[in-house]
């Protein structure tokens, strides 16, 4: 099997002619506590990855997950990111969601999506308003840390995320990651819904 570059949570091969290429120009550091490694992408290995939808144009470093991630697992590590701007882009496709500080994945999780019926929207959603500590009233649910991104309920929020699950529209994630989202996002950033 050649070198895999994993671009939030899914391994992509790199096809054979760029693999000596990108060993040598792929610099993953290694954190001290054996959390995932930064893997810093070369401009072509960007370009590649946003004409294939897996990510935002001039993406410069990812997150390594060293695998598959599972339902309810989610990574973050900011540590080194300079400062900018901050975006989610939720891959419905993917069963992903990407949290960017400027050129830089900061945070990775699985999510849950809505089900037939009651499809999760897509497009760019500027987050209209933030609530910790929210119960639905409609569903009887739980539903911390919502970032409301339409004017119907529609939300991303913390959420027990396991196989066989949906939503009624909203975008679920693992609380604790939807905690450290709610922390650094403000009203009027975006969360980008594809797929």
């Amino acid at each position: 099997m050649g070198l895999a570059l994993m671009w939030s949570g899914r391994a992509q091969e790199v096809p054979a002619a760029d693999r000596a290429a990108t060993a040598q120009q792929t610099r993953p550091v290694a954190f001290a506590d054996a959390s995932p490694s930064r893997v810093f992408l070369t401009e072509e290995e960007s370009r590649r990855a946003a004409t294939r939808g897996l990510l935002p144009p001039a993406t410069r470093s990812i997150i390594g997950t060293r695998g598959k991630l599972e339902y309810g697992a989610w990574r973050w590590d900011d540590r080194g990111v300079p400062p900018g701007k901050v975006f989610a882009r939720v891959d419905l496709g993917r069963q992903l969601v990407s949290v960017f500080r400027g050129q830089h994945e900061i945070g990775t999780a699985v999510i849950l999506y809505g089900m037939d019926g009651k499809e999760t929207p897509r497009g760019r959603l500027p987050i209209l308003g933030k609530t910790r500590d929210y119960h639905s009233r409609t569903y009887d649910a739980p539903m911390p840390f919502s970032l409301w991104l339409r004017n119907d309920g529609v939300a991303l929020h913390g959420s027990t995320i396991r196989s066989g699950r949906a939503t009624n529209g909203c975008i679920g994630v693992p609380v604790d990651f939807a905690g450290k989202l709610f922390e650094i996002v403000r009203k009027g950033d975006i969360i980008e819904v594809v797929g």
